[in-house]
Protein backbone atom coordinates (compact mmCIF):
# COMPACT_ATOMS: atom_id res chain seq x y z
CA UNK A 1 0.00 0.00 0.00
CA UNK A 2 2.86 2.41 0.86
CA UNK A 3 4.63 1.78 -2.44
CA UNK A 4 1.43 2.16 -4.48
CA UNK A 5 0.71 5.49 -2.81
CA UNK A 6 4.31 6.62 -3.30
CA UNK A 7 4.16 5.90 -7.03
CA UNK A 8 0.81 7.72 -7.28
CA UNK A 9 2.25 10.80 -5.59
CA UNK A 10 5.24 10.98 -7.92
CA UNK A 11 3.15 10.19 -11.02
CA UNK A 12 0.60 12.99 -10.58
CA UNK A 13 1.04 16.70 -11.03
CA UNK A 14 1.83 17.68 -7.46
CA UNK A 15 4.15 20.61 -6.89
CA UNK A 16 5.97 22.20 -3.98
CA UNK A 17 6.92 25.72 -2.98
CA UNK A 18 10.35 27.26 -2.61
CA UNK A 19 11.17 30.59 -1.02
CA UNK A 20 14.17 31.51 -3.18
CA UNK A 21 13.76 33.78 -6.25
CA UNK A 22 14.35 32.29 -9.69
CA UNK A 23 13.15 35.09 -11.93
CA UNK A 24 14.85 37.84 -9.93
CA UNK A 25 11.61 39.30 -8.64
CA UNK A 26 12.08 37.94 -5.13
CA UNK A 27 8.63 36.37 -5.07
CA UNK A 28 7.76 32.83 -4.12
CA UNK A 29 8.11 30.54 -7.15
CA UNK A 30 6.14 27.37 -7.76
CA UNK A 31 8.05 24.53 -9.30
CA UNK A 32 5.76 22.07 -11.04
CA UNK A 33 6.42 18.45 -11.69
CA UNK A 34 7.88 19.41 -15.08
CA UNK A 35 11.17 20.40 -13.44
CA UNK A 36 11.40 17.10 -11.59
CA UNK A 37 10.38 15.28 -14.77
CA UNK A 38 12.99 17.16 -16.78
CA UNK A 39 15.82 16.33 -14.37
CA UNK A 40 15.02 12.63 -14.25
CA UNK A 41 14.33 12.46 -17.99
CA UNK A 42 17.75 13.97 -18.67
CA UNK A 43 19.40 11.48 -16.31
CA UNK A 44 17.50 8.48 -17.68
CA UNK A 45 18.05 9.41 -21.34
CA UNK A 46 21.74 9.67 -20.72
CA UNK A 47 21.70 6.15 -19.31
CA UNK A 48 19.22 4.77 -21.84
CA UNK A 49 21.87 3.26 -24.09
CA UNK A 50 23.92 1.87 -21.23
CA UNK A 51 21.72 -0.67 -19.46
CA UNK A 52 24.30 -3.46 -19.42
CA UNK A 53 27.16 -1.15 -18.32
CA UNK A 54 24.84 0.09 -15.58
CA UNK A 55 24.30 -3.40 -14.25
CA UNK A 56 28.01 -4.20 -14.51
CA UNK A 57 28.87 -0.97 -12.70
CA UNK A 58 26.38 -1.83 -9.95
CA UNK A 59 28.03 -5.22 -9.43
CA UNK A 60 31.51 -3.69 -9.28
CA UNK A 61 30.39 -1.03 -6.83
CA UNK A 62 28.74 -3.65 -4.66
CA UNK A 63 32.01 -5.59 -4.53
CA UNK A 64 33.89 -2.40 -3.69
CA UNK A 65 31.59 -1.73 -0.74
CA UNK A 66 32.36 -5.16 0.70
CA UNK A 67 36.09 -5.17 0.01
CA UNK A 68 37.09 -1.58 0.74
CA UNK A 69 37.64 -0.47 4.31
CA UNK A 70 37.49 3.26 3.59
CA UNK A 71 34.05 4.53 4.69
CA UNK A 72 34.08 7.41 2.21
CA UNK A 73 34.41 5.00 -0.71
CA UNK A 74 31.77 2.72 0.75
CA UNK A 75 29.36 5.66 1.10
CA UNK A 76 29.99 6.75 -2.49
CA UNK A 77 29.51 3.15 -3.62
CA UNK A 78 26.16 2.83 -1.85
CA UNK A 79 24.82 6.05 -3.39
CA UNK A 80 26.05 5.10 -6.85
CA UNK A 81 24.68 1.57 -6.50
CA UNK A 82 21.30 2.94 -5.40
CA UNK A 83 21.07 5.33 -8.35
CA UNK A 84 22.43 2.89 -10.97
CA UNK A 85 20.16 0.02 -10.00
CA UNK A 86 17.10 2.27 -9.73
CA UNK A 87 17.64 3.98 -13.09
CA UNK A 88 18.66 0.75 -14.82
CA UNK A 89 15.55 -1.05 -13.57
CA UNK A 90 13.36 1.87 -14.67
CA UNK A 91 14.83 1.75 -18.18
CA UNK A 92 14.28 -2.01 -18.40
CA UNK A 93 10.66 -1.66 -17.27
CA UNK A 94 10.07 1.14 -19.76
CA UNK A 95 11.72 -0.63 -22.71
CA UNK A 96 9.91 -3.89 -22.05
CA UNK A 97 6.60 -1.97 -21.84
CA UNK A 98 5.78 -3.63 -18.51
CA UNK A 99 4.66 -0.24 -17.26
CA UNK A 100 3.21 2.72 -19.15
CA UNK A 101 4.43 5.22 -16.56
CA UNK A 102 7.11 7.75 -17.56
CA UNK A 103 10.65 6.48 -17.08
CA UNK A 104 11.50 9.26 -14.64
CA UNK A 105 8.50 8.25 -12.52
CA UNK A 106 9.59 4.61 -12.57
CA UNK A 107 13.10 5.66 -11.51
CA UNK A 108 11.74 7.52 -8.48
CA UNK A 109 9.53 4.57 -7.62
CA UNK A 110 12.50 2.16 -7.86
CA UNK A 111 14.53 4.40 -5.55
CA UNK A 112 11.74 4.28 -2.98
CA UNK A 113 11.47 0.53 -3.43
CA UNK A 114 15.22 0.21 -2.80
CA UNK A 115 14.85 2.18 0.43
CA UNK A 116 11.97 -0.01 1.52
CA UNK A 117 13.80 -3.29 0.77
CA UNK A 118 16.99 -2.17 2.50
CA UNK A 119 15.00 -0.94 5.50
CA UNK A 120 13.33 -4.34 5.85
CA UNK A 121 16.68 -6.12 5.42
CA UNK A 122 18.42 -3.98 8.06
CA UNK A 123 15.53 -4.39 10.50
CA UNK A 124 15.58 -8.19 10.06
CA UNK A 125 19.36 -8.23 10.51
CA UNK A 126 19.10 -6.24 13.75
CA UNK A 127 16.34 -8.55 14.96
CA UNK A 128 18.53 -11.57 14.17
CA UNK A 129 21.43 -10.06 16.14
CA UNK A 130 19.10 -9.33 19.04
CA UNK A 131 17.92 -12.94 19.19
CA UNK A 132 21.26 -14.58 18.43
CA UNK A 133 22.55 -14.46 22.00
CA UNK A 134 25.71 -12.68 20.80
CA UNK A 135 27.04 -10.45 23.61
CA UNK A 136 26.94 -6.77 22.69
CA UNK A 137 29.39 -5.92 25.47
CA UNK A 138 31.82 -8.85 25.46
CA UNK A 139 34.64 -9.17 27.93
CA UNK A 140 38.19 -9.16 26.62
CA UNK A 141 40.91 -11.52 27.67
CA UNK A 142 44.59 -10.75 27.75
CA UNK A 143 46.51 -12.12 24.81
CA UNK A 144 50.25 -12.39 25.25
CA UNK A 145 50.96 -13.45 21.69
CA UNK A 146 48.75 -10.88 19.97
CA UNK A 147 51.33 -8.13 19.74
CA UNK A 148 52.41 -9.19 16.26
CA UNK A 149 51.45 -6.85 13.44
CA UNK A 150 50.02 -7.89 10.07
CA UNK A 151 52.65 -8.10 7.34
CA UNK A 152 51.10 -5.25 5.39
CA UNK A 153 52.76 -2.06 4.19
CA UNK A 154 50.05 0.18 5.67
CA UNK A 155 50.30 -1.47 9.12
CA UNK A 156 54.11 -1.27 9.05
CA UNK A 157 53.84 2.49 8.43
CA UNK A 158 51.34 2.75 11.27
CA UNK A 159 53.74 1.04 13.66
CA UNK A 160 56.52 3.42 12.64
CA UNK A 161 54.20 6.38 13.22
CA UNK A 162 53.39 5.17 16.74
CA UNK A 163 57.08 4.97 17.56
CA UNK A 164 57.61 8.46 16.18
CA UNK A 165 54.76 9.83 18.30
CA UNK A 166 56.16 8.22 21.44
CA UNK A 167 53.45 5.64 22.10
CA UNK A 168 54.42 2.49 23.96
CA UNK A 169 52.53 -0.79 24.14
CA UNK A 170 50.65 -1.55 27.39
CA UNK A 171 48.94 -4.77 26.38
CA UNK A 172 46.83 -6.65 23.85
CA UNK A 173 43.46 -8.37 24.15
CA UNK A 174 40.97 -10.33 22.07
CA UNK A 175 37.19 -10.49 22.06
CA UNK A 176 35.60 -13.83 21.26
CA UNK A 177 32.21 -15.12 20.12
CA UNK A 178 31.66 -18.87 20.54
CA UNK A 179 35.39 -19.35 20.99
CA UNK A 180 36.30 -17.55 17.75
CA UNK A 181 38.40 -14.38 17.84
CA UNK A 182 36.51 -11.60 16.06
CA UNK A 183 38.22 -8.51 17.47
CA UNK A 184 41.80 -7.84 18.49
CA UNK A 185 42.82 -4.75 20.42
CA UNK A 186 46.35 -3.42 20.85
CA UNK A 187 46.68 -0.83 23.62
CA UNK A 188 49.23 1.99 23.82
CA UNK A 189 49.98 5.02 25.99
CA UNK A 190 51.75 8.24 25.14
CA UNK A 191 54.99 9.28 26.81
CA UNK A 192 53.16 11.16 29.59
CA UNK A 193 50.77 8.27 30.26
CA UNK A 194 47.80 10.64 29.99
CA UNK A 195 46.35 9.41 26.68
CA UNK A 196 45.58 5.85 25.74
CA UNK A 197 45.31 4.65 22.18
CA UNK A 198 43.37 1.52 21.25
CA UNK A 199 43.89 -0.08 17.86
CA UNK A 200 40.89 -2.23 16.98
CA UNK A 201 41.68 -4.87 14.37
CA UNK A 202 38.60 -6.44 12.80
CA UNK A 203 38.43 -9.01 9.99
CA UNK A 204 37.33 -7.69 6.61
CA UNK A 205 36.53 -10.56 4.31
CA UNK A 206 38.60 -13.71 4.60
CA UNK A 207 42.10 -12.41 4.12
CA UNK A 208 42.35 -8.81 5.32
CA UNK A 209 41.91 -6.62 8.37
CA UNK A 210 40.40 -3.23 9.10
CA UNK A 211 41.82 -1.04 11.85
CA UNK A 212 40.04 1.62 13.90
CA UNK A 213 41.54 4.10 16.37
CA UNK A 214 40.23 5.18 19.75
CA UNK A 215 41.94 7.86 21.86
CA UNK A 216 41.04 8.39 25.53
CA UNK A 217 42.29 10.99 28.02
CA UNK A 218 41.49 10.81 31.75
CA UNK A 219 40.68 13.78 33.99
CA UNK A 220 41.28 14.03 37.74
CA UNK A 221 37.51 13.89 38.45
CA UNK A 222 37.08 10.71 36.42
CA UNK A 223 36.08 12.42 33.18
CA UNK A 224 37.03 10.63 29.99
CA UNK A 225 37.42 12.45 26.69
CA UNK A 226 37.21 9.81 23.96
CA UNK A 227 37.67 10.33 20.23
CA UNK A 228 37.47 7.47 17.74
CA UNK A 229 36.83 6.75 14.07
CA UNK A 230 34.80 3.56 14.50
CA UNK A 231 32.47 2.94 11.56
CA UNK A 232 30.13 0.60 13.42
CA UNK A 233 26.66 1.67 14.65
CA UNK A 234 25.96 1.45 18.37
CA UNK A 235 22.83 3.48 19.06
CA UNK A 236 23.01 3.06 22.84
CA UNK A 237 24.13 5.25 25.73
CA UNK A 238 27.42 6.02 27.43
CA UNK A 239 28.03 7.09 31.05
CA UNK A 240 27.80 10.80 31.85
CA UNK A 241 31.53 11.03 32.52
CA UNK A 242 32.39 9.75 29.03
CA UNK A 243 32.56 12.49 26.39
CA UNK A 244 32.65 10.51 23.18
CA UNK A 245 32.93 11.99 19.72
CA UNK A 246 33.15 9.85 16.60
CA UNK A 247 34.74 10.78 13.28
CA UNK A 248 34.27 7.71 11.06
CA UNK A 249 35.45 9.51 7.91
CA UNK A 250 38.80 10.43 9.47
CA UNK A 251 41.14 7.56 8.60
CA UNK A 252 44.43 9.25 9.49
CA UNK A 253 45.70 8.68 13.03
CA UNK A 254 47.63 11.96 13.01
CA UNK A 255 44.53 13.92 12.05
CA UNK A 256 42.41 12.12 14.63
CA UNK A 257 44.98 12.96 17.31
CA UNK A 258 44.79 16.66 16.42
CA UNK A 259 41.01 16.54 16.76
CA UNK A 260 41.34 14.75 20.10
CA UNK A 261 43.93 17.20 21.44
CA UNK A 262 41.67 20.14 20.55
CA UNK A 263 38.74 18.46 22.34
CA UNK A 264 40.84 17.83 25.46
CA UNK A 265 42.02 21.44 25.50
CA UNK A 266 38.49 22.74 24.98
CA UNK A 267 37.07 20.51 27.73
CA UNK A 268 39.31 22.14 30.33
CA UNK A 269 39.90 18.91 32.27
CA UNK A 270 43.01 18.45 34.39
CA UNK A 271 44.71 15.48 32.78
CA UNK A 272 46.16 12.74 34.96
CA UNK A 273 48.13 9.63 34.14
CA UNK A 274 46.27 6.34 33.81
CA UNK A 275 46.90 4.31 36.95
CA UNK A 276 44.78 1.23 36.20
CA UNK A 277 45.57 -1.74 33.99
CA UNK A 278 44.33 -1.05 30.46
CA UNK A 279 42.55 -4.37 29.92
CA UNK A 280 40.99 -4.42 33.41
CA UNK A 281 39.72 -0.88 32.88
CA UNK A 282 38.31 -1.80 29.47
CA UNK A 283 36.33 -4.74 30.91
CA UNK A 284 35.10 -2.60 33.81
CA UNK A 285 33.82 0.04 31.38
CA UNK A 286 32.06 -2.67 29.36
CA UNK A 287 30.17 -3.78 32.50
CA UNK A 288 29.26 -0.20 33.48
CA UNK A 289 28.01 0.64 29.99
CA UNK A 290 25.96 -2.55 29.71
CA UNK A 291 24.20 -1.92 33.06
CA UNK A 292 23.49 1.67 32.01
CA UNK A 293 21.89 0.55 28.75
CA UNK A 294 19.70 -1.95 30.58
CA UNK A 295 18.55 0.77 32.99
CA UNK A 296 17.83 3.23 30.16
CA UNK A 297 15.87 0.71 28.11
CA UNK A 298 18.25 0.17 25.21
CA UNK A 299 18.84 -3.42 26.30
CA UNK A 300 16.24 -5.87 27.59
CA UNK A 301 16.47 -7.05 31.19
CA UNK A 302 18.48 -10.31 31.31
CA UNK A 303 15.49 -12.20 32.79
CA UNK A 304 13.38 -11.41 29.69
CA UNK A 305 15.96 -11.85 26.94
CA UNK A 306 15.05 -15.42 26.05
CA UNK A 307 11.60 -14.24 25.00
CA UNK A 308 12.27 -10.69 23.74
CA UNK A 309 15.88 -10.80 22.61
CA UNK A 310 18.77 -8.63 23.80
CA UNK A 311 17.86 -5.28 22.23
CA UNK A 312 14.58 -3.55 23.04
CA UNK A 313 12.30 -2.09 20.35
CA UNK A 314 13.52 1.40 21.17
CA UNK A 315 17.10 0.16 21.01
CA UNK A 316 16.51 -1.48 17.64
CA UNK A 317 15.14 1.75 16.24
CA UNK A 318 18.12 3.73 17.53
CA UNK A 319 20.51 1.16 16.07
CA UNK A 320 18.64 1.11 12.74
CA UNK A 321 18.61 4.90 12.42
CA UNK A 322 22.35 5.18 13.12
CA UNK A 323 23.02 2.40 10.60
CA UNK A 324 21.28 4.52 7.94
CA UNK A 325 23.10 7.74 8.77
CA UNK A 326 26.46 5.98 8.87
CA UNK A 327 26.00 4.03 5.63
CA UNK A 328 24.74 6.95 3.56
CA UNK A 329 26.01 10.10 5.29
CA UNK A 330 28.97 8.91 7.37
CA UNK A 331 27.36 10.58 10.38
CA UNK A 332 27.05 8.79 13.77
CA UNK A 333 24.82 9.78 16.65
CA UNK A 334 25.92 12.55 18.97
CA UNK A 335 27.07 10.75 22.13
CA UNK A 336 28.31 13.80 24.02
Amino acid sequence: MFLCRAQTVFSRGYYFKTSFPIDGTGGTTRISKRLVEGIFSWLVQGLDSAILPLIATAVVLSAMIVRRAEPSRAIFGRWALWICVSCGTAILLSKSEISSKPTWSLALFCMLLWLFIETVYNWLAIDAISRSGMPLFPSYKRCEGCGQWPADKAFIKLRELLRKLGFKSVGAAVGQIDGVDYLRINLFENALGSTRLSLLFMPRGQSSLSVFYSLATLGEKGERVVTDNVFIPFGGFYPDNVYLERHPLVRSLSRLMKIHDRRVEKSGINQIAWNVDAIDDMNAQQDITERLNVNLGFLVDPAEREERGIISRVGRYRLWSELWTLNYLGKPKNYC
